[in-house]
């Protein structure tokens, strides 16, 4: 062991032939424990230590001046940290690293600990300074938060689990709903063809045919939800479309009636698609049945488009024979036009109808504010 330099109140003077005491001004007074090592010596031994570094270790200073800073490894302190630690000693550069020390009762800290390297004017390496400070407190503390924000995932997993699988238990039942649904709509839509076949009533057999288109509308609806990824919206456009092509092949295809549709992407909620799907409906077989009465050909119109960022129109018509003296659309008791009125009230549409060349109901509703974004043109 080396010997102890005296001291001078609670530092430990250096003695060196080139220097008188060159660090006693730095440290005096300081509240950072300091070390300062002699690399010219044997295992480069500690020649300097305030009070403070005392006070934080617990070793008396006669334990600590001779000795090697390793005395403060223990069983648990990174050999990683100690090869770095040396290597920044050999190769004579600054490190400042965290390493895990022991006081003298055997309780750990943690270490901040930097070196840096003391050289004479001729470059001669003089000593290694070393300043430490205790960061037990932080690293404790950004402990506590990396385990509370591991925690907080956890928990965030677990619940993410549990809403995944609620949504799928859900998705499951609504799904067997719709199918159960349209099941029974097709059921029913058979039934119906059953009864009016048996009927010798022309007014019946009309009757007959209406309700199944009605049903047919409905179907539908739950054809596209069951085997289409279920949304809280349906697109408009092509549901429309699609009542128009089956009630075309229904009227039959051979009358020489064409069928002009046009829309654009328009995705309205269910509760809003169904209502504009039945009046569409009644008024395309309307159209087929009564306005080309007196002639062979003619062209029913579908056309759907924006009119500003919620707004939408919906123009159903026909170049027909339209209504002898107009349409009194508020006055007429027709069941199917009720039916109209009573769906466009549901929905809040507006409706108006001019008779004077063929028909043209127009309705205008409100929809989502994205829907207006692209276009598709279709012909049927």
């Amino acid at each position: 062991m080396q010997t102890p330099p005296k001291e001078m109140g609670n530092i430990a003077l250096i003695n060196h032939p080139s220097r008188e005491n060159p660090f006693r001004s730095v440290v005096e007074g300081s509240r950072m424990p300091i070390v300062v090592t002699d690399p010219n010596q044997d295992d480069n031994p500690i020649v300097f230590a305030n009070q403070a570094f005392v006070d934080l270790t617990g070793y008396d200073l006669d334990e600590i001046i001779g000795h090697n800073c390793r005395f403060l490894q223990g069983p648990d302190s990174d050999p990683e940290v100690r090869r770095l630690i040396g290597g920044a000693l050999a190769e004579q550069h600054d490190i400042k690293i965290e390493v895990l020390n022991y006081r003298k009762n055997g309780t750990a800290f943690w270490n901040e600990l930097y070196i840096s390297p003391i050289h004479d004017d001729e470059g001669n390496l003089l000593y290694f300074f070393g300043s430490q400070l205790d960061c037990t407190l932080r690293r404790q503390a950004a402990a506590r938060i990396v385990e509370a924000n591991a925690q907080l995932e956890r928990r965030v997993e677990e619940r993410t689990r549990d809403l995944e699988q609620a949504l799928r238990h859900r998705e499951v039942l609504l799904h067997e709903l719709q199918h159960r649904v349209k099941n029974n709509l097709q059921v029913m839509a058979s039934l119906i063809r059953l009864q009016a076949g048996r009927s010798d009533s022309e007014a019946m057999k009309v009757g007959f045919e209406n309700l199944l288109h009605r049903i047919n509308a409905l179907e539908l609806i739950y054809r596209k939800l069951y085997t289409a990824d279920a949304g809280p919206t349906l697109e408009l456009g092509g549901y429309l479309a699609e009542i128009c092509e089956t009630l075309a092949n229904f009227h039959g295809p051979d009358r020489g009636i064409v069928l002009d549709v046009r829309t654009r992407p328009c995705h309205v909620p269910v509760e809003t698609a169904l209502p504009l799907g039945l009046i569409l409906n009644e008024l395309v077989t309307n159209s087929f049945r009564h306005a080309f009465a007196d002639r062979k050909t003619g062209t029913i119109r579908l056309k759907l488009e924006p009119l500003d960022g919620t707004r939408w129109e919906l123009r159903i018509g026909d170049d027909g024979v339209g209504a002898a003296g107009g349409l009194d659309w508020e006055t007429n008791n027709n069941l199917g036009l009720s039916l109209v009125k009573a769906l466009a009230k549901q929905i809040r549409a507006t409706v108006e109808v001019d008779g004077s060349a063929g028909t043209l109901f127009t309705l205008t509703f409100q929809a989502q504010a994205a829907d207006a974004r692209a276009g598709r043109s279709a012909a049927g």
